[in-house]
């Protein structure tokens, strides 16, 4: 009986322990189940933070900045954020010169740019041969060629400076605009002082035609037509348009007569030294931005085109036989700048 009742007496101090906490055992902490993160194609869960600047000649509310929003956008969403996509517009890293811009992107003090093939002739005048007069009868023309083998080849020239191409997108055709008279024919080109992006070719495309040309980076053009320097200038559209050019101008020449592309290029050694996954992601997005930037351009163009006219601009379009006598007149530039362009190029556009 006493072994019994000394049982009870230790169960119940036990018990009493229990109660009181003295002999609670500490249950394990929680472990958080590590964020999930989404992969992206190629396998990887996780890319470096980056910050990439872009570049371009024309101005902030133009689609050229447009593409480079549009491709940060695309790329900071496939990366989960990692790469950050900086929009400078109107050249301003490198105080408007656009040659300066094209360098810069060469160098890798920026690693993005998007320039016409124009201002790229200045460091391979192959590049010109997207510019040569009437090489593009419409759109769909310039779809087949740049989308086909032509775009081939200018993008290996491109990629042969150290560049890696990520698209081909549109500057447009270029149309000229001027103060003094109305451009319908071949005779109404002659004397006129007229800015020119400064391009060899363009250059003499324009004296054959029969104007008095001047180069000139493009953020003092207002200002020189404005003060009478020059008599016009020649540009897509909604590129003279984000400049205010309809401001000091009376008449516009719509028309097939030059065409300019843009290139969208990333500095090579920065491309080379990206992760496969991240090329992939870059190279999708790049040309994803070209072909949108080329859309919006062309529906821009003919906003733009409406706007000037309500605005008073006369519009003027040539018939079959003034283009005609445009393009004859400037046929020289094919065997004059044959062996500059050389023939292949040439061919690769034309055959």
């Amino acid at each position: 009986m006493k072994k019994f009742l000394a049982l009870i007496l230790a169960l119940a101090m036990s018990l009493s322990l229990v109660a009181c906490g003295g002999g609670k055992t500490e249950e394990p902490a929680k472990t958080e189940e590590p964020a999930k993160t989404e992969e992206p194609s190629g396998g990887e869960t996780q890319f470096e933070k980056q910050t990439w600047k872009f570049a371009c000649s024309a101005t902030e509310n133009t689609c050229w900045a447009d593409m480079g929003r549009d491709f940060g956008k695309m790329v900071s969403d496939a990366t989960g954020g990692a790469v950050t996509v900086e929009v400078y517009a109107a050249d301003q890293l490198t105080a408007g010169n656009q040659s300066e811009g094209i360098q810069a992107v060469i160098d890798g003090t920026t690693e993005l740019s998007a320039h016409s093939n124009l201002i790229y002739s200045a460091f391979d005048q192959r590049l010109n041969v997207v510019s040569l007069p009437f090489l593009f009868d419409s759109f769909d023309d310039v779809d087949a060629k740049l989308d086909g083998d032509g775009g081939k080849a200018v993008g290996e020239v491109v990629e042969s400076m150290g560049l890696h191409l990520l698209g081909i997108g549109e500057n447009g055709f270029r149309h000229p605009t001027n103060s003094v008279r109305p451009i319908e024919s071949l005779a109404d080109m002659q004397g006129l002082k007229l800015r020119v992006a400064g391009s060899e070719l363009l250059n003499r495309e324009y004296a054959l035609w029969g104007a008095n040309w001047a180069n000139a980076n493009w953020s003092e053009v207002y200002t020189g037509l404005q003060t009478g320097t020059y008599d016009g200038q020649e540009n897509p559209l909604p590129t003279a348009d984000g400049a205010s050019i309809a401001e000091v101008q009376k008449y516009v020449t719509y028309w097939t007569g030059v065409y300019d592309c843009i290139f969208f290029t990333m500095n090579g050694e920065l491309y080379d030294s990206l992760s496969p996954e991240l090329q992939k992601i870059v190279d999708e997005c790049g040309q994803k931005a070209a072909q949108n930037q080329r859309k919006l351009e062309r529906e821009q163009d003919q906003i733009v085109l409406q706007k000037w006219a309500d605005a008073g601009v006369t519009v003027s379009e040539l018939t079959p036989e003034a283009a005609a006598e445009f393009k004859a007149a400037s046929e020289p530039c094919y065997t004059e700048f044959e062996d500059v362009l050389t023939p292949e190029l040439i061919a690769a556009f034309t055959k």
